[in-house]
Protein backbone atom coordinates (compact mmCIF):
# COMPACT_ATOMS: atom_id res chain seq x y z
CA UNK A 1 0.00 0.00 0.00
CA UNK A 2 1.52 3.36 -0.96
CA UNK A 3 -0.10 5.93 1.83
CA UNK A 4 2.11 8.78 0.52
CA UNK A 5 -0.53 8.49 -2.48
CA UNK A 6 -3.68 8.58 0.09
CA UNK A 7 -2.81 11.99 1.74
CA UNK A 8 -1.15 15.16 1.24
CA UNK A 9 2.92 15.38 2.29
CA UNK A 10 4.28 18.81 3.28
CA UNK A 11 7.65 18.97 3.72
CA UNK A 12 9.57 22.18 6.08
CA UNK A 13 11.62 23.37 8.80
CA UNK A 14 10.95 22.50 11.99
CA UNK A 15 9.61 25.28 14.17
CA UNK A 16 9.01 25.87 17.81
CA UNK A 17 5.45 24.71 17.44
CA UNK A 18 6.26 21.02 15.99
CA UNK A 19 7.62 20.22 19.67
CA UNK A 20 4.91 18.01 20.64
CA UNK A 21 4.60 15.83 17.50
CA UNK A 22 8.52 15.48 17.45
CA UNK A 23 8.42 14.32 21.00
CA UNK A 24 5.42 12.03 20.26
CA UNK A 25 7.70 11.08 16.83
CA UNK A 26 10.74 10.12 19.10
CA UNK A 27 9.22 8.02 21.12
CA UNK A 28 7.12 6.03 18.51
CA UNK A 29 9.50 5.95 15.66
CA UNK A 30 13.01 6.64 16.53
CA UNK A 31 13.47 4.90 20.46
CA UNK A 32 12.65 1.80 19.22
CA UNK A 33 14.00 1.53 16.13
CA UNK A 34 17.26 -0.47 16.04
CA UNK A 35 18.80 1.02 13.32
CA UNK A 36 19.78 4.23 15.24
CA UNK A 37 21.58 5.26 17.91
CA UNK A 38 19.13 6.81 20.20
CA UNK A 39 18.42 7.89 24.12
CA UNK A 40 15.25 7.33 25.78
CA UNK A 41 16.29 10.39 28.35
CA UNK A 42 15.85 12.75 24.54
CA UNK A 43 12.09 11.84 24.54
CA UNK A 44 11.43 12.96 27.89
CA UNK A 45 12.74 16.60 27.28
CA UNK A 46 10.00 18.94 28.75
CA UNK A 47 7.94 20.19 25.46
CA UNK A 48 9.35 23.96 26.27
CA UNK A 49 13.23 22.79 25.91
CA UNK A 50 12.52 21.01 22.63
CA UNK A 51 10.51 24.10 21.28
CA UNK A 52 13.59 26.17 22.25
CA UNK A 53 15.83 23.77 21.02
CA UNK A 54 13.80 23.83 17.95
CA UNK A 55 13.59 27.76 17.47
CA UNK A 56 17.89 27.29 17.84
CA UNK A 57 18.45 25.18 15.06
CA UNK A 58 16.00 27.52 12.91
CA UNK A 59 18.10 30.42 13.45
CA UNK A 60 21.38 28.46 12.66
CA UNK A 61 23.06 28.76 10.12
CA UNK A 62 24.31 25.46 9.55
CA UNK A 63 21.90 23.45 11.19
CA UNK A 64 19.23 22.08 9.28
CA UNK A 65 15.99 20.11 10.66
CA UNK A 66 13.46 19.16 8.23
CA UNK A 67 10.19 17.51 8.92
CA UNK A 68 7.87 15.77 7.00
CA UNK A 69 3.98 16.02 7.63
CA UNK A 70 1.28 13.57 6.36
CA UNK A 71 -1.85 16.17 6.81
CA UNK A 72 -1.15 17.08 10.41
CA UNK A 73 1.07 13.65 11.44
CA UNK A 74 4.82 13.99 11.30
CA UNK A 75 5.85 10.99 9.25
CA UNK A 76 9.69 12.13 9.24
CA UNK A 77 12.78 13.96 9.92
CA UNK A 78 16.10 15.24 8.14
CA UNK A 79 18.67 16.85 11.11
CA UNK A 80 22.26 18.05 9.82
CA UNK A 81 23.77 19.13 12.86
CA UNK A 82 27.00 21.39 13.17
CA UNK A 83 29.20 22.19 15.82
CA UNK A 84 29.65 25.84 16.63
CA UNK A 85 33.33 25.84 16.65
CA UNK A 86 35.79 27.13 13.80
CA UNK A 87 37.75 23.73 14.01
CA UNK A 88 34.40 21.73 12.63
CA UNK A 89 31.94 23.88 12.01
CA UNK A 90 32.09 23.48 8.09
CA UNK A 91 31.00 19.59 8.93
CA UNK A 92 27.14 19.09 9.15
CA UNK A 93 26.51 15.24 10.47
CA UNK A 94 22.93 13.80 8.80
CA UNK A 95 20.53 11.70 10.42
CA UNK A 96 17.28 10.98 9.20
CA UNK A 97 14.52 8.64 9.97
CA UNK A 98 11.29 7.59 8.43
CA UNK A 99 7.68 6.29 10.04
CA UNK A 100 7.94 2.67 9.77
CA UNK A 101 4.31 2.91 7.20
CA UNK A 102 6.17 5.58 5.20
CA UNK A 103 9.37 4.01 3.78
CA UNK A 104 10.41 2.81 0.67
CA UNK A 105 8.24 5.56 -1.05
CA UNK A 106 10.50 8.05 -1.76
CA UNK A 107 10.22 10.24 1.03
CA UNK A 108 13.74 9.78 2.17
CA UNK A 109 15.30 10.78 -1.33
CA UNK A 110 12.80 13.83 -0.92
CA UNK A 111 14.19 14.94 2.15
CA UNK A 112 18.03 14.22 1.19
CA UNK A 113 17.02 16.15 -2.04
CA UNK A 114 15.67 19.29 -0.19
CA UNK A 115 18.32 19.16 2.81
CA UNK A 116 21.27 19.05 0.02
CA UNK A 117 20.61 21.75 -1.89
CA UNK A 118 19.96 23.88 1.47
CA UNK A 119 23.72 22.55 1.75
CA UNK A 120 25.07 23.92 -1.56
CA UNK A 121 23.27 27.11 -1.47
CA UNK A 122 22.51 27.84 1.98
CA UNK A 123 24.56 27.27 4.15
CA UNK A 124 28.61 27.08 4.74
CA UNK A 125 29.09 23.37 5.34
CA UNK A 126 31.87 22.17 2.70
CA UNK A 127 31.68 18.65 4.41
CA UNK A 128 28.29 16.24 5.25
CA UNK A 129 28.86 12.71 6.88
CA UNK A 130 26.34 10.32 8.37
CA UNK A 131 26.48 6.76 9.98
CA UNK A 132 25.05 4.02 9.01
CA UNK A 133 24.89 0.55 10.19
CA UNK A 134 26.33 -2.05 7.66
CA UNK A 135 23.41 -4.22 7.78
CA UNK A 136 21.06 -1.13 6.76
CA UNK A 137 21.85 -1.95 2.76
CA UNK A 138 18.37 0.95 1.99
CA UNK A 139 20.25 3.31 3.79
CA UNK A 140 23.26 3.09 2.05
CA UNK A 141 21.66 3.08 -1.48
CA UNK A 142 19.67 6.12 -0.96
CA UNK A 143 23.22 7.44 0.63
CA UNK A 144 25.08 6.46 -2.46
CA UNK A 145 22.27 8.01 -4.80
CA UNK A 146 23.13 11.08 -3.23
CA UNK A 147 27.13 10.90 -4.08
CA UNK A 148 27.99 10.13 -0.37
CA UNK A 149 31.21 7.70 -0.62
CA UNK A 150 31.76 5.22 1.91
CA UNK A 151 35.00 6.58 4.09
CA UNK A 152 35.23 3.52 6.37
CA UNK A 153 34.25 0.25 8.40
CA UNK A 154 33.98 0.68 12.37
CA UNK A 155 33.61 -2.73 13.46
CA UNK A 156 31.47 -3.66 16.91
CA UNK A 157 30.82 0.23 17.09
CA UNK A 158 27.19 0.03 17.67
CA UNK A 159 25.44 -2.85 19.80
CA UNK A 160 22.22 -4.32 19.30
CA UNK A 161 18.90 -4.53 21.28
CA UNK A 162 19.83 -8.17 21.40
CA UNK A 163 23.51 -7.36 22.46
CA UNK A 164 25.10 -8.39 19.23
CA UNK A 165 28.17 -5.80 18.44
CA UNK A 166 27.69 -4.39 14.60
CA UNK A 167 29.78 -2.69 12.24
CA UNK A 168 29.15 1.10 11.16
CA UNK A 169 29.86 2.61 8.26
CA UNK A 170 30.82 6.16 7.82
CA UNK A 171 29.96 7.59 4.95
CA UNK A 172 30.35 11.52 3.89
CA UNK A 173 29.98 14.15 0.90
CA UNK A 174 31.77 16.87 0.22
CA UNK A 175 30.60 20.55 -1.06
Amino acid sequence: MDLMTDVEITIRQAIPQDAAELLRFWREEVVPCDLLETDEFAADIPEAMMAQELADIYESANNLLLVAWADSELIGYLRIAAPDSKQRGHVGELGIIIAQGYRHQGLGQILMDEALTWVATDSDLKRVELYVQKRNLPAQKLYQQFEFVTEGELPQSFCSREGELLTTILMARLF
